[in-house]
Formats: C-alpha cells, structure tokens, sequence
C-alpha cells in the first residue's frame, strides 16, 4: 500500500449473521484475514466481474488475484483459489478524483449484499460521505497533507 491509499476490506453481509451483534474483528500477525468469511458462502470469482465496469481488469502479480484498476492508485482485489473467493479488498488513492469510482463501488456493494471494514476493521456505512471522513482522519492521509505542507 502506497502512503496515497486508504485500504478497505470487502465482506458477504450474509457470513455476518451468525455473530452476535457485539462481535469484533481481530488481525492475526498484525494481518486481517477475512477467508473465513468467504469460505464460509462459496462465491464464485465471477461475482466480481461486473467491477470491470467500473475499474478495468488488469493482470496482477499472482495467479491467484483478479486485479481490478492499478495497483498503486484505485483498485480492487479478489484472491482466490479454484475460483473460490478468498479474499476481497480495496484500495483509494486519495490523491485523485475517487468519488466516481466510490460511488459504484458502493452500490455494486449494495447491490450484491456486501460490507465494508476499515483499517481499523470497523464496519462502515456504505456512504460516500462515512467513507470520505475514515480517509480524510487516516494517519497515512494527515502525513500525505503534512508532506505537502513542507
């Protein structure tokens, strides 16, 4: 992740509905891993294609991960394993124009039942304002502006 990008994680609402509404997630050596919540629905990595629409298919360094937009500004990720998602997740450059890309992004979310999980592994609305504070708040954000201030 560069020190422009704010990442998200990408969850199924419905791997959720057996926690109880007080359940919090946990990094596991300092990484979060959300395969759990995916193995648990068995999607398909053809879930994922209508985000072409939105950030253009791109080839990624593995095999193993459907990259959507470019790797160092807004794009998406989608592990996966015999086309089983594994794990999905985002990146925002805040340094660019990421409110278009926000917006279908987060009605592709609704659309397809899914949530979002900040840095700090927080639920978060799916609204553009919500998410625009969780960057603008971001200690990599504050550094980004401070930088810019010298």
């Amino acid at each position: 992740m560069a020190l422009w990008q704010y990442t998200f994680h990408v969850l199924p609402r419905e791997s959720l509905q057996f926690h109880s509404p007080n359940f919090v997630f946990s990094k596991n050596n300092e990484e979060f891993d959300d395969s759990p919540f995916w193995k648990a629905q068995q999607v398909k990595d053809v879930f994922f294609e209508d985000i072409s629409l939105i950030l253009p298919k791109e080839t990624s360094w593995s095999k193993a991960i459907n990259l959507y937009g470019n790797q160092e500004s807004n794009c998406i990720e989608v592990l996966l394993e015999n086309n089983l998602v594994l794990s999905v997740s985002f990146r925002i450059d805040f340094t660019s124009d990421y409110e278009g890309i926000l917006n279908a992004l987060i009605e592709f979310f609704i659309v397809k039942g899914l949530l979002m999980i900040d840095e700090e592994l927080k639920i978060i609305p799916l609204n553009i304002l919500a998410i625009k504070i969780i960057i603008e708040n971001s200690p990599q954000y504050k550094k980004y502006k401070q930088f810019l201030s010298l």
